[in-house]
């Protein structure tokens, strides 16, 4: 709506010389653009389209102005399933509603609306990218990598979309005998206010898209426009395509009087929509767990960039989750973990988008996985665009933070702002590195690897390593600690775990290399190394995450995480580090040495699918990996037979096998938060054990044995737990060692209850045989 003219049509009585000036403006302005435009002859060779032309008189533009502040919402939705009735598709007969409708039409906008040609490009060079397309499509699921390679992947992505709009094909999506709105099936679907504030933000889009290309959109009046706007968004999915279809069409539905239920309510759900800005704890853990802000192509693009290195033309924007294993470990919920970390990227995209269309020329490439959003910046890149991304990043926090603590979600103590860490510069890696040492600074500002101070830091830092490893090694040179340029990976898991606690990890290292002695000084030292080492540790490229939970687990099923990733990812970088010998060296060995790592624990993680697959019977086990967690949804009860089967075979190859932590869960439990916290809470138990053991048990033996804590009780924080124990092959426990584990086991379950009570719950887990 246009609210100058609303206040001009608002004045009564006479007007002032300035006013009428305004006035007589106001409708040349019109009578200018509708004789530019033919609009006149339009009305000739469509009469029943007349009514709905603008009128350019100041009294005719008011009265316009005030139908288009009634109707606005309801012309939109009117729009919207017209478009899909004139494509063939009933609303009364689709198996899809409305809702779903909008929601399909916002995810392809949002995900491609500025760089279609440019996904679909890429996406051409990538069978990964396109098995994702299709991958809901039963037609191409069974198709081979030969066959999808000689596809185009504009073509896949159409019959996709084609699929998922429940429309037959785009053969099919051509302009109908138009049929009187007073004749068309009318459905009672309500959208909620999500839905709603989408279907607002895809007409906006689509009438952008429909001004630039169809020259006589301003031959209609307002309420008319908008309809006509949000025809595009059902009419024509993909924008790219408004010129060759919807304008050939050109095609605007005749208002009527009698509105629908969804219609009528639209008004109230979207004012509704416009204000909300809470968001609750099941938003975090519902609507947040699956969203990701770009597609596979995307990650592949841009990693694609990362991989060549440094490029004094791009910017690169490195922005974390530096203490996401914190809240793992203390909020001992992952999804709620994971929601947290969503929300902040959608508030962050949000805003890197404005900042798109504030610098035009600007490219911007995305990535997002679970921890990071990453960008790459190209183009016309403004000179002041450090300053504009420190204003990003600072108020992306500052909103984060307001809006998690207007909602209730923080507790009190909580600094949700200093959660995010972020680092700029010219290659991945060095935003990275910039990213990490912001942990250091006082003030979470936006770091920049090319500012000399912090250039400064990293160098001395380097210098400062070198120094501490070869102090080290040489205090513990005769003990089985030293291994390669550094120190053997177990060094760096029990000191990663320890969590600052000097006097266990002292105990850990002890009994894991057989010492008499180690003195709690070079314990203490060893604690700076690992910490000043995980500094420069590289972030991890994924270009596809799937989300591990256990939300649709209502026979039961398993969680697991892959123990040692950590330790692994240290030992390397550490090496790495060693044989540098210089900044710009140690970052290039680093990462390499994080693909190294990578490779061997994508095969640890197809290895446990593979055994899941083996030990039930088939599809008794849905399972999916995510990072260094995997979960496997059971669609009907594991047996206990079954549960212990998964175990001794999972030991079947005791070095991949013992690298899992696992936690069962029965079926009944019908809240679906309460199933995902039952698996945490079983994790928990057996961290708990394996790291009390590892101060007690030959540390081989420990080594030939995986864990699964059984969750036998349907309620949360209370009722049984049972450990099951799968061993090596060649691993026959003792009875004093079995005894031992079940006193741990015991011990294990009581920390845990100690720990929640502390902080608040009343946790009350009893351990059984």
């Amino acid at each position: 709506m246009d609210v100058i003219l609303l206040s001009q049509c608002s004045v009564k009585g006479e007007c002032n010389d300035q006013q009428k000036k305004y006035r007589q403006q106001v409708e040349w302005n019109c009578q200018l653009e509708v004789k530019a435009q033919n609009c006149e002859q339009l009305a000739k060779q469509h009469p029943t389209w007349a009514p709905l032309m603008r009128k350019c008189s100041f009294k005719e533009q008011c009265q316009e102005q005030m139908d288009m502040g009634r109707e606005q919402a309801q012309a939109c939705l009117r729009g919207y399933k017209n478009a899909m009735i004139d494509l063939g598709v009933s609303l009364k007969d689709m198996s899809a509603s409305l809702a779903g409708f909008v929601e399909n039409s916002w995810e392809s906008f949002k995900k491609n609306q500025r760089e279609r040609a440019a996904f679909l490009k890429e996406c051409d060079k990538s069978i990964a990218c396109k098995r994702d397309l299709v991958k809901d499509d039963h037609r191409y699921q069974g198709f081979t990598d030969e066959k999808l390679a000689k596809m185009p992947a504009v073509f896949l992505y159409t019959q996709a979309e084609d699929m998922k709009a429940h429309m037959a094909s785009l053969e099919r999506m051509r302009p109908k005998p138009y049929v009187p709105i007073a004749e068309r099936v009318r459905d009672e679907v309500q959208l909620t206010k999500e839905q709603a504030s989408k279907l607002q933000s895809l007409m906006s889009i689509a009438g952008e898209k429909i001004k630039e290309q169809y020259q006589r959109y301003s031959c209609y009046n307002a309420v008319a426009q908008e309809e006509l706007k949000c025809y595009g968004i059902g009419t024509v999915i993909d924008p790219t395509l408004v010129a060759g279809y919807f304008v050939k069409g050109a095609r605007v539905a005749v208002a009527a009087s009698r509105l629908t239920k969804a219609e009528r309510e639209v008004h109230a759900v979207a004012a509704v929509a416009a204000t909300g800005s809470k968001v609750t704890r099941a938003e975090l853990t519902g609507k947040y767990l699956s969203y990701s802000p770009t597609t596979v192509a995307q990650n592949e693009k841009w990693i694609g960039l990362a991989e060549k290195g440094t490029n004094s033309k791009i910017t690169f924007l490195d922005i974390e989750n530096s203490q996401m294993k914190h809240l793992n470990d203390t909020l001992k919920d992952k999804n709620l973990v994971t929601g947290l970390t969503n929300y902040h990227k959608e508030i962050l995209f949000k805003k890197i988008e404005k900042l798109e269309a504030a610098n035009p020329g600007l490219v911007i490439d995305k990535y997002s996985d679970f921890k990071s959003s990453r960008f790459a910046f190209s183009g016309k890149v403004p000179a002041n665009l450090d300053d504009q991304l420190k204003k990003v990043f600072a108020e992306a926090n500052s909103e984060y933070t307001t809006k998690l603590r207007d909602s209730g979600v923080l507790k009190t103590g909580d600094k949700a702002e200093t959660w995010f860490r972020g680092g700029t510069g010219s290659s991945a890696d060095q935003a990275n590195i910039a990213a990490r040492y912001s942990r250091q600074t006082n003030t979470n500002d936006l770091q920049s690897f090319k500012n000399g101070s912090v250039q400064s830091s990293l160098k001395g830092s380097l210098k400062s390593l070198e120094t501490q490893r070869t102090q080290l090694r040489s205090e513990v040179a005769r003990t089985s600690m030293v291994q390669g340029d550094t120190f053997h990976q177990d060094v760096y898991d029990i000191v990663r775990k320890g969590g600052g606690n000097t006097e266990q990890i002292k105990a850990g290292l002890k009994n894991r290399f057989g010492l008499s002695q180690l003195s709690t000084g070079t314990v203490q030292k060893m604690e700076k190394y690992v910490k000043s080492v995980d500094e420069f540790s590289p972030g991890i490229h994924v270009s596809k995450r799937e989300i591990a939970h256990l939300n649709k687990a209502e026979s039961g099923g398993l969680s697991a995480d892959v123990i040692g990733l950590g330790s692994a990812n240290l030992k390397e970088t550490a090496e790495a580090l060693a044989s540098s010998k210089n900044l710009t060296g140690a970052l290039e060995n680093v990462r390499k040495g994080e693909k190294a790592v990578t490779k061997k624990f994508d095969a640890q993680k197809k290895y446990f699918q593979n055994v899941l697959k083996d030990s039930v019977e088939p599809g008794k086990l849905k399972t999916v990996c995510s990072g260094d967690d995997c979960i496997a949804v059971a669609t009907k009860p594991l047996t206990e037979t079954e549960k212990k089967k998964i175990l001794k075979n999972l030991m079947s190859n005791d070095e991949m096998g013992s690298s899992f932590r696992m936690a069962f869960i029965p079926d009944g439990v019908k809240v679906a938060e309460a199933r995902n916290a039952l698996a945490n809470h079983g994790e928990s138990v057996e961290k708990i054990l394996r790291q009390t053991l590892s101060t007690s048990m030959e540390p081989r033996r420990l080594k030939g044995l995986v864990f699964g804590v059984d969750m036998k009780t349907k309620e949360l924080n209370k009722g049984n737990v049972q450990l099951l124990i799968g061993e090596a092959q060649n691993l026959n426990l003792t009875s004093g060692e079995r005894a031992l584990i079940k006193k741990k086991f015991e011990e294990a379950i009581k920390r845990f209850n100690d720990d929640a009570r502390a902080k608040g719950a009343s946790s009350s887990y009893q351990a059984i045989p």
